[in-house]
């Protein structure tokens, strides 16, 4: 089963921060990240108004890589003095429901037996 691991920082960034808490992501969570801008008109210094940066996780989904994403995004905007929301999100694809068992004969209740070997 593989899931997506999503990070959204809202709010402008600088033009090199996206790269920045991408290394950061990728040092910490040892995983391939994809990164997106969008938006960058509205900033007064041409900077990003918004990222995201998503991974595609193999197995199970950990309680460790969640943390260490928030360990990342923790240190990234510990260096900033105005640091912008973001948000974690985790997808997991829906599971397959187990496999149908055939249904077992009801028992009779009209009384009758039926002889055995047939």
């Amino acid at each position: 089963m593989t899931a997506t691991i999503s990070v959204k920082v809202e709010g402008p960034v600088g033009l090199d921060e996206p790269e920045q808490l991408l290394e950061e992501l990728g040092r910490e969570t040892g995983l391939t990240w994809r990164l997106e801008t969008a938006g960058q008109d509205g900033t007064l210094d041409g900077g990003v108004a918004a990222i995201m940066l998503e991974a595609v996780l193999g197995g199970a989904v950990g309680a460790a890589v969640q943390v260490a994403v928030q360990r990342a995004i923790e240190t990234w905007r510990g260096r900033r003095l105005d640091p912008p929301p973001v948000t974690i999100i985790v997808v997991q694809p829906p599971q397959a429901p187990p496999p149908a068992r055939d249904p077992q004969p009801a028992p009779r209740t009209d009384g009758l037996t039926t002889p055995e070997g047939s």
